[in-house]
């Protein structure tokens, strides 16, 4: 034994010398971004940020869609990836905040690192035309004096706007009626039709309806109010005590160097902010909102803890 373990200590001093090595010299090869879900928003968001990206890294970035089971897929490839800040996820966060409260998953909160966060959605709650409500005041006393009589539209049983809305409920004391259906883009078209009373989704998807008549945005789930929408009120604006913003940031595995974090970090942040990404969240009605990996880190337990206490409370038997 005498002689294994000097080998095996100089075994590891070899490993710990490799890792800062290679975490000093990061990046050296293609940085790839995976994208939880189908092509579509986050996907063209994450191309955009992957252009100024590998400038600021000096290697190539690209961008590779690994859809399924509501983005923890994806989320699952990035965890089992290797801890070196080559392979990295970029997501709303609800894949790290609530997948792993709702279901066995291979993974939970711990096993994913934020790097960065890079915008928030808002979230947008509107009613039909013709409901007996144009403004949340009125909503919630209405549903306040017709328990259950009020309907809203979600993307899906169990889904974020299904969860919004209850979270909505329950901080508000009301209760609303549930219509499911297979997408937020069915929900607000049978919003638009006058068949549910009310809708959520992103603000993409609803303040341009809002702006063409077909639907009434009533409020906006944000923190404050954005400067996409500054007109719209908060939740908070009418008492709730309440902010659900989609946060949609970039993780690696658990263990990446904290080096290898700052690096990535550091580009993420010159891309994010810079003209390419800015004009593209305008467009996209998506506000640019960086926090670094300490701060998006104190975002993401508190939203954890939060879904970890609503989860339980809410029906998912539908």
């Amino acid at each position: 034994m005498r002689f294994r373990i000097p080998s095996l200590l100089a075994g590891l001093a070899l490993g710990l010398s490799a890792t800062l090595a290679s975490a000093e010299g990061f990046p050296e090869r293609t940085v790839t971004i995976i994208v939880p879900y189908s092509p579509g928003s986050t996907d063209t968001m994450a191309r955009t940020l992957a252009e100024d990206m590998s400038e600021a890294l000096g290697q190539p970035v690209v961008v590779e869609t690994k859809p399924g089971a509501g983005g923890t897929v994806g989320a699952t490839e990035v965890v089992n990836a290797d801890a070196d800040g080559y392979t990295i996820l970029m997501a709303v966060s609800s894949v790290q905040t609530v997948a792993p409260h709702q279901r066995e998953l291979n993974y939970g909160f711990a096993d994913l690192t934020p790097i960065a966060r890079v915008a928030v959605g808002p979230n947008v709650i509107a009613a039909r035309n013709g409901a007996p409500f144009s403004t949340i005041e009125e909503m919630l006393a209405y549903a306040r004096e017709n328990p259950g009589e009020v309907s809203y539209g979600s993307a899906g049983t169990g889904g974020a706007t299904h969860i919004a809305a209850e979270a909505i409920a329950k901080a508000a004391g009301i209760e609303m009626f549930h219509i499911p259906f297979g997408g937020v883009t069915p929900a607000i078209t049978a919003t638009v039709a006058g068949e549910v009373d009310v809708v959520l989704g992103f603000a993409s998807a609803i303040i341009p309806r809002g702006e063409a008549g077909q639907l009434v945005p009533l409020a906006q789930l944000s923190e404050e109010r954005t400067s996409l929408a500054p007109d719209l009120p908060t939740l908070r604006d009418a008492g709730i005590d309440l902010a659900l913003p989609p946060n949609i940031g970039l993780w690696a595995p658990a263990g990446t160097p904290d080096d290898v974090l700052a690096t990535l970090a550091s580009a993420i942040e010159a891309s994010a902010t810079g003209s390419t990404f800015t004009e593209f969240a305008a467009n996209a009605l998506v506000e640019v909102d960086f926090a670094g990996p300490e701060e998006f880190l104190g975002v993401l337990e508190a939203e954890d803890a939060f879904f970890a206490a609503l989860l339980p409370t809410i029906d998912f038997s539908e």
